[in-house]
């Protein structure tokens, strides 16, 4: 039991944000007054004497640590974890955190940690990694599409009110951990033993009346003007409703059920009339802790956190679809000091999915008479008016994983002069992916407004996709009236001949076909790590090595960790750090996928004399697949430099500096090579390469009740790949956008678009106990300007060649981007809480949370364009607690 003492102390002084020293006493026990008693013995007792450091941990590990006190004070929305995250140097928030549609949205906002992608950062709770691998990128390019279903980089939503702390590594990260080339995310969920009884219930809420919005026309904000009430704000309501109980049964059993639930109904205009979409989200954990018993430790969970989503497409007719997302998850982490040191086990498994249903096909009509509902759709000038209707049809997506992860951890040995602590570890990891489209998929794009004076179109049965002309009244009735025949050259018999059309003929004479599809991969990956953290004189060295192997790109992967600190005036306060550090990529699933994925390919057919032929398959646009064949596994390399100093009386600074070269990055060659099997097959290659670089400076103090924090950081990141020409011939249709006046591939418009990021941030926190039943939590936040691409209201119409004499050119719509430039902003937040004592065991808490307390412009809105965006916003909640 005094090995187990003591290795508990040593894993608390690890975690907690102090800066320590440590002085040693001997003494005696005080109920022993009797000297000469054999009983009794001197008890070495440990003083600890220290400030508070803060958010970032003064050592040679790049992390950052936010406890209880830090998730309860600071500001929050809807309460996922990433929202505090955010608040961290080299950390930005998606762009669609500040607009107007994220109001409605539940799910966790996007962040990216060191320039990288936010699916190359890894995610875990509980040792157990919630990342979605279907294909997280999706979730930032288009809100849906035939091919992905919008679900995020992870596959569940972790709301703050089940975690105890947040561990985020940006640099010099150990080499336990794996998968990832931004940076690690590492929550701990509440532990079971944190008090002996408690329950909680608690309610928060948050709708468009509370709020207050910013009408932008042109650029020109003005709130008051006359004739803007044609733009309205949306009208929404979120209710965000959390239980918990937490029983202490005896000194090594106890139990914790926590669940949250969030919910979201908002009412915005599609084709001028008001719609409703609704999302809820659940997060419920059951927890059971067993301590000191034939384990020193044992932690048994299960996660579930379904979502939800009822959503439509914008200014499409009867495009109303449902998403069903989430995760399941269950962990045995257990922990045991043995007679070589301390040993932890993590074993986890996970299911999510990620699946939509909705109407079976997409049209795009030309407005006409009949198709006339695209006449109440928000449409720029200069775009081909059209009217939209339909979706993208049913898709399905589970992803199954299994994870083992085994860590020793040895005594610490002196050898010499010099101290070791030696860490070994290995780590299994199964992931299995299914897909399924049960039926072939149809996007009507080349709409064709028939017009002949020989013969009237005959759609030969086919009624979804081609519309016959018809009149109200036939036109021998029609002729009659007019005086016995229709004279085209008069023009009143010509607008007679126009207003008495009910539908002008119009069919579609090329389709894109996504065909059904059962996809069901697995990947297998296998992984040991080491780390001697060396101490000699004033120095620690972190010499770590990591070792990678998948069944996949078959690659033998040995990532270096290397890291050191050097105490400049032997006195804990001053601590220079460098590191030499390669992480290797996350993803490998989804391009595992991408190998059996069926892509999309064109369907045509001619018409003769009025009627229409049967479809048939296109030569020119074949269909595609990815090969991936002697690739290298893409991967980072890192150069971190750092300077810690902590004083008594004005808090602790960091500077900190960190280089990354992304390198072996994949790309695509230009050419597709057609095989006998009729597959045109796009190779990948290892020609991609990267880089980012960040500066960052953090500060932080605790003065009293009164914890004060800020950092600023300025990066810059930059991508490329091999560029070629993005054509209807080497690249997948449904892969092809319109950027600038240029066809491009939807990946090299996603590299594009890496290349700009916010180059200045800033952050600052300030969290107060005023008294002891009233404490406050203000937040700033700087973002400076940027330029990147964003997708336009409206689509091209391009045209891409002709299959044969009876055809008409085929002209189909691509998704349109223009580069547009964010202004800089600055938001602050505020959170108040105020606490109630019912009885000795009772009380209520009474929390507002505001975000952008001063009404300031978001910037979301770019020059020249027109919406609105959201100001200051309320959430007010009340909790019961009983403790």
């Amino acid at each position: 039991m005094q090995m187990r003492y003591l290795s508990a102390c040593l894993m608390l002084l690890l975690n907690a944000p102090l800066h320590a020293n440590e002085v040693k006493q001997q003494t005696t026990d005080p109920q022993c007054n009797d000297k000469n008693n054999k009983q009794c013995k001197e008890i070495e007792r440990i003083t600890v004497k220290g400030q508070y450091i803060g958010i970032e941990v003064p050592e040679v590990i790049g992390r950052a640590y936010l406890d209880r006190n830090f998730i309860e004070a600071t500001p929050k929305g809807n309460g996922d974890i990433n929202e505090l995250i955010a608040l961290l140097p080299g950390v930005q928030l998606s762009e669609d955190y500040y607009s107007i549609d994220n109001l409605a949205e539940i799910s966790a906002p996007e962040i990216s940690i060191s320039g990288a992608k936010p699916w190359q950062t890894g995610f875990m709770i509980d040792g157990m990694n919630y990342n979605n691998r279907l294909d997280p990128a999706s979730a930032s390019r288009i809100g849906a599409s035939e091919n992905e279903v919008s679900g995020g980089v992870q596959s569940m939503n972790i709301n703050s009110q089940i975690v105890e702390s947040i561990t985020v590594y940006d640099h010099n990260i150990p080499a336990d951990f794996g998968d990832f080339s931004g940076g690690v995310v590492d929550a701990e969920t509440i532990s079971p033993f944190s008090t002996d009884t408690r329950v909680s219930f608690g309610i928060r809420g948050n709708r468009s009346d509370w709020g207050e919005y910013h009408i932008i026309d042109n650029d020109e904000p003005d709130d008051t003007a006359e004739g803007q009430d044609a733009i309205e704000p949306p009208i929404y309501e979120k209710t965000n409703i959390d239980f918990s109980i937490q029983k202490k049964l005896n000194e090594q059993h106890a139990l914790l059920m926590s669940v949250s639930y969030l919910k979201s109904d908002i009412s915005d205009i599609s084709l001028s009339a008001q719609k409703v979409e609704s999302r809820e989200n659940i997060n419920a954990l059951l927890k059971y802790s067993y301590r000191d018993g034939w384990v020193d430790s044992l932690d048994l969970s299960v996660m579930y956190a379904p979502y939800t989503s009822d959503s439509y497409l914008k200014d499409v007719l009867n495009s109303d679809y449902q998403v069903e997302g989430g995760s399941f998850g269950f962990t045995a982490n257990l922990a045991e000091e043995t007679r070589f040191g301390h040993f932890s086990s993590k074993f986890n498994m996970s299911q999510s999915d990620n699946n939509r249903t909705g109407p079976a096909h997409f049209y795009t009509w030309l407005q006409a008479k009949g198709k006339e509902w695209g006449q109440l759709a928000d449409q720029s000038a200069d775009s081909t008016p059209v009217s939209e209707y339909g979706g993208y049809g049913n898709l399905d997506n589970t992803q199954t994983s299994f994870n083992w992860r085994n860590t020793l951890t040895l005594e610490r040995k002196k050898w010499g002069k010099t101290e070791h602590a030696i860490r070994v570890g290995a780590e299994l990891n199964h992931q299995n992916y299914e897909r399924t489209r049960q039926q072939n998929y149809y996007k009507y794009d080349s709409p064709i407004q028939y017009s002949s004076t020989s013969a009237q179109l005959n759609c030969s049965g086919y009624t979804l996709d081609c519309v016959e002309q018809s009149f109200y009244v036939d036109l021998d009735t029609l002729a009659e009236q007019l005086g016995g025949s229709i004279d085209f050259n008069n023009p009143e018999h010509l607008l007679a001949y126009s207003n008495n059309v009910a539908t002008t003929a119009q069919y579609f004479n090329s389709r894109l076909v996504t065909p059904s599809e059962q996809i069901d991969v697995s990947l297998n990956k296998a992984a040991l790590y080491a780390t001697d953290v060396i101490t000699w004189k004033q120095f620690d060295f972190h010499f770590g090595v990591r070792y990678d192997y998948d069944d996949f790109f078959k690659n033998h992967n040995i990532a270096p960790r290397l890291s050191m600190g050097y105490d400049v005036f032997n006195d804990g306060n001053t601590l220079l750090t460098a590191g030499l550090n390669r992480y290797y990529d996350a993803g490998l699933l989804g391009y595992k996928i991408k190998e059996q994925q069926k892509f999309a390919y064109r369907e045509y057919r001619p018409i003769q004399s009025g009627y229409l032929q049967a479809w048939l398959p296109s030569s020119y646009t074949g269909n595609f697949r990815y090969i991936y064949d002697n690739v290298k596994s893409p991967y980072d390399d890192e150069i971190a430099l750092g300077l810690r100093h902590a004083t008594e009386s004005f808090g602790n600074f960091a500077v900190k500096y960190v280089h990354r070269d992304k390198k072996e990055q994949l790309s695509r060659n230009e050419e597709t090579n057609l095989k006998n099997d009729g597959y045109q097959y796009i190779t990948i290659y290892n020609n991609g390469t990267g880089e980012s670089e960040r500066y960052s400076l953090s500060w932080d103090a605790k003065f009293g009740d009164h914890s004060i924090w800020a950092n600023a950081s300025y990066s810059q990141n930059s991508e490329s790949n091999s560029d070629y020409t993005a054509t209807p011939d080497n690249t997948p249709i449904e892969s092809l956008v319109y950027y600038e006046g240029e066809l491009m591939s939807l990946s090299e418009l996603d590299t594009l678009k890496a290349n700009f990021g916010r180059p200045v941030t800033a952050n600052f926190g300030w969290n107060t106990d005023w008294t002891n039943t009233f404490s406050t939590g203000l937040t700033a936040t700087y973002s400076g300007s940027y330029t990147t691409a964003i997708k336009s209201s409206s689509d091209q119409r391009i045209g891409i060649g002709s299959e044969c004499t009876t055809c008409e050119a085929v002209e189909i719509f691509v998704p349109k981007y223009e580069a547009h430039t964010f202004d800089s902003r600055i938001m602050f937040a505020l959170s108040s809480r105020w606490d109630y004592q019912i009885s000795q065991s009772q009380s209520l808490e009474v929390r507002l949370d505001i975000s952008n307390l001063f009404n300031a412009r978001s910037h979301a809105i770019t020059e020249g364009n027109s919406g609105i965006e959201p100001g200051r916003m309320f959430w007010l909640g009340v909790s019961y607690n009983y403790e």
